[in-house]
């Protein structure tokens, strides 16, 4: 059954695959559209402008742990090998929608503080076809 009611960000989490990325604390996923002009001296003086490539990324920052079941060291091997992944943003609560696309790691920071918790980061660059479906 879909999720009620104003979802509980704790529900959504970024999957490579089927796995879901281990202690992520956000996940987020940004998608944009180009546009191509189409001004012309029928315009009126005012910009026409028309839809061009689709676009997007997904997100995650997550706590370091070396025993992590999908973290940093299979990001790294992504990265490292240029692989295409799957990744998804999704609840996995039957009903609820989800995003997914095929994509490669294009950016993993590391970040650690003075008796602080290690941390990291990876972004996503989308490419083909952006799903956008139901669980």
């Amino acid at each position: 059954m879909a999720t009620t009611g104003i979802m509980n960000g704790t529900l959504l989490g970024v999957y490579v695959g089927s796995t879901l990325i281990a202690h992520a604390t956000e996940g987020s996923i940004s998608l944009s559209m180009d546009t191509r002009d189409a001004t012309s001296k029928d315009s009126s003086g005012t910009r026409d402008l028309l839809e061009a490539t689709k676009s997007g990324t997904i997100s995650v920052s997550a706590l370091y742990a070396e025993d992590a079941a999908y973290g940093v060291d299979d990001l790294m091997t992504a990265w490292s090998g240029r692989s295409q992944l799957t990744v998804k943003f999704s609840t996995e609560v039957s009903g609820d929608h989800y995003w997914s696309a095929s994509a490669y790691v294009t950016s993993l920071e590391l970040s650690s503080g003075m008796e602080d918790n290690v941390t990291y980061s990876a972004t996503f660059e989308l490419t083909g076809a952006i799903t956008y479906t139901t669980v």
